[in-house]
């Protein structure tokens, strides 16, 4: 396999893992035992395919399944669940949830082997789509955006910075880098009429090599992380009434643009 394959997978399938690591290009974290929000972890690790065990301790791999692939929309992270036996039942409701392979007993390395070689195809695929219609995202964002021409960009990177310090934003990870990105490109908008999830998302993954759906999930999780390390009061006092009651808190494009009107005035 050409491409480095991301595991996040249960300890059921460690021997299995271990046993093929020197022959293929893998990466692997595994879930503790008993670990509480299975679904959160999958959408911060972001691997490339998950590895569960169906019987594992307080650990419901059949509705993490199902409630990743409903909150995130994601159809291609590839999902395995490791189980001792198989109805067709069974089989039937983990079709329906998004498993893409069932392993049943003898457990052995060329079934595990066989799911990294399925996931590196799908990995392969989705990047080269991702690459084509990149391209497009790119091109269209060189027209609508004059980012570089507008202003300095260091400057304009850290107004944001500090902007981020004072609501709270997590100054590590990839996601406070996607926001941060996102927020130049609005900035730069010469179009009022500019697309987050059309242009945006997709330019950034095109400029990241990662997917547009990956960039939301992070700067999501982000924005999620800031208003919980200030109860959202320092973000809504900041927001003042633009932010909507009823949900509590700043959509993605609500919170990007919203900064990005604020970066303006302050560079006027």
């Amino acid at each position: 396999m050409k491409n480095t394959v991301r595991i996040l997978s249960s300890r059921a399938a460690e021997p299995l893992l271990e046993a093929i690591r020197h022959e293929v290009n893998v990466e692997v974290e595994y879930l503790a035992e008993g670990e509480g929000d299975i679904v959160e972890r999958i959408a911060c690790t972001q691997p490339d395919a998950v590895i569960l065990d169906l019987f594992a301790p307080r650990i419901d791999a059949v509705e993490a399944v199902r409630a990743y692939r409903t909150l995130y929309d994601d159809a291609l992270t590839y999902f395995a669940v490791m189980c001792p036996f198989i109805t067709s039942r069974l089989r039937n409701e983990l079709n329906q949830c998004g498993v893409n392979r069932i392993v049943c007993r003898p457990y052995n390395e060329r079934a595990v082997t066989e799911i990294l070689v399925e996931a590196a195809r799908i990995k392969s695929m989705s990047l080269a789509k991702m690459k084509n219609s990149g391209i497009h995202a790119v091109h269209n964002i060189h027209h609508m955006y004059v980012v570089e021409e507008a202003a300095d960009s260091s400057e304009m990177e850290r107004a944001i910075e500090g902007i981020f310090r004072e609501l709270g934003v997590p100054c590590a990870g990839v996601g406070c880098r996607y926001l941060k990105r996102a927020v130049m490109l609005a900035v730069g908008s010469l179009n009022s009429d500019y697309s987050v999830t059309k242009c945006i998302y997709p330019a950034i993954g095109a400029e990241f090599g990662t997917t547009p759906s990956c960039v939301e999930r992070r700067i999501r999780l982000t924005i999620n992380e800031a208003w919980r390390s200030n109860s959202g009061a320092t973000i809504a006092a900041y927001f003042g009434n633009t932010v909507d009651n009823m949900r509590g808190k700043p959509s993605n494009c609500e919170f990007i643009a919203m900064l990005a009107d604020r970066i303006r005035l302050e560079m006027i």
